[in-house]
């Protein structure tokens, strides 16, 4: 399937459709962020969960950001993550990752600790849907 933002929408809507049950959980799934151009803090930061490189409507990598530590930053998956495709340069998150630097963007969808083992799944569901330009290793290709 074509890797467009609305794509990647759709399955994450058919991802929940089997995976979620608002009633048993309390409450709805969790959505994706707007585009993050890296101005201010990450959208979702303190939570583990998907994130999304965006060109213009094109997803052109997918990957999950999962904390396996405890303490005080329990749980930050996705700010840990973005630190391995950013440096901070005079005050403002840079992108150092060709990957990002190329696309401009990114989005992200955060897990509530007790439902962060659901980000590794929905990673998966998507990458083996969407044909992204940089996620080579497709489960199920």
């Amino acid at each position: 399937m074509e890797a467009t933002v609305g794509n990647l929408a759709a399955l994450t809507r058919e991802f929940f459709t089997k995976h979620w049950n608002a009633d048993a959980i309390g409450c709805a799934p969790p959505e994706w962020s707007g585009e993050y151009r890296f101005v201010g803090s990450m959208p979702n930061h303190e939570k583990q969960g998907v994130y999304a490189f965006v060109k213009g409507d094109r997803v052109t990598y997918i990957g999950v950001g999962a904390s396996k530590g405890g303490g005080p930053y329990r749980g930050h998956g996705l700010g840990s993550r973005f630190k391995a495709y950013s440096r901070v340069i005079d005050g403002a998150h840079t992108p150092v990752d060709p990957r990002l630097i190329d696309a401009g963007a990114m989005v992200t969808i955060g897990f509530d600790v007790d439902h962060a083992y659901l980000a590794n799944a929905l990673e998966l569901y998507l990458i083996g849907r969407l044909e992204t330009e940089h996620n080579a290793n497709r489960p199920g290709s």
